[in-house]
C-alpha cells in the first residue's frame, strides 16, 4: 500500500505543488503540505481499495484508476487547499454549502450516508466515501453517455453531452502514470492479506447529494 500512497502523493504534488497558496487560511510550508497530502492520499486509498466496494472502472488497476478519479475531482474542487481540507475560514465552503476536499453540496443538511459538513471535514475518509457514492450514481445515471461525460451528473446535476467539467476531471485522472501495483497485489498486501473479487452491485440509483 505504501507504494500506492507514494504514487498518489507524487500525482498530487505535480497537479498542485504544496505550500504555494496565498489564501490566509490555506498558507502552509511545502513540508507541512506534503505531510497533509500523504494523509489525504491514505484516506482516498482506504476508499478505493475497500474490498467491499466495487471500483467504477474495470481491469487489473481499476481501484488505482478510481483513486486517481477521486484525487482529480478533489484537485478541481479544492486544489487540496489547507483551508478547504480542514474547514478553516469562510472561503472553505465554496458557494457556502459545499464541504471538504470534494466540495460535496451538503449545506446544513446531511449526505445520504447521514454525514454533516462537520463530519466530512473531520474525517477525510467520509469525504471520499460520500464522493465515491456520488461518482457511482453519476456513472449509473449517465451510463448511455460518452464515457468522458459520465461524471456530468456529479458536476452539473444532470447528464450532459460534451460536458467540459466531466471531461476535464476524467481526462486528468486517465492521464496519470500507471500505478506501481495491480489491485490484486495491493489487496493481498493489506492486513488480512487475501485478494478477492469486488462485490457485485446493483445498478446505481439516479440522483446525488451535491
Amino acid at each position: 500500500m505504501e507504494s500506492i500512497i507514494a504514487w498518489a502523493v507524487s500525482i498530487m504534488i505535480t497537479w498542485a505543488p504544496p505550500g504555494t497558496s496565498h489564501i490566509k487560511d490555506a498558507i502552509e510550508t511545502p513540508e507541512d503540505g506534503r505531510a497533509r497530502y500523504h494523509e489525504i492520499a491514505r484516506a482516498a486509498a482506504k476508499v478505493a481499495y475497500d474490498p467491499e466496494l466495487k471500483p467504477v472502472f474495470g481491469g487489473p488497476r481499476a481501484r488505482a484508476e478510481t483513486m486517481a478519479l477521486l484525487l482529480s475531482i478533489a484537485y478541481f474542487e479544492s486544489g487540496y487547499r489547507r483551508d478547504v481540507d480542514l474547514g478553516l475560514g469562510k472561503l472553505a465552503r465554496g458557494s457556502g454549502v459545499d464541504s471538504c476536499l470534494l466540495q460535496i453540496r451538503v449545506g446544513a443538511g446531511k449526505t445520504r450516508e447521514g454525514w454533516s459538513h462537520d463530519d466530512l471535514v473531520a474525517d477525510r475518509e467520509k469525504c471520499f466515501r460520500a464522493g465515491f457514492a456520488l461518482i457511482r450514481r453519476s456513472f449509473g445515471a449517465c451510463r448511455k453517455q460518452d464515457a468522458r461525460d459520465r461524471l456530468s451528473a456529479y458536476t452539473r446535476g444532470r447528464c450532459i453531452v460534451n460536458d467540459k467539467h466531466s471531461r476535464a476531471r476524467m481526462g486528468r485522472a486517465q492521464n496519470v502514470p500507471r500505478a506501481p501495483m495491480t489491485d490484486e497485489a495491493v489487496l493481498a498486501s493489506m492486513p488480512g492479506g487475501k485478494a478477492k473479487p469486488p462485490p457485485q452491485a446493483a445498478p446505481p440509483a439516479v440522483g446525488n447529494d451535491s
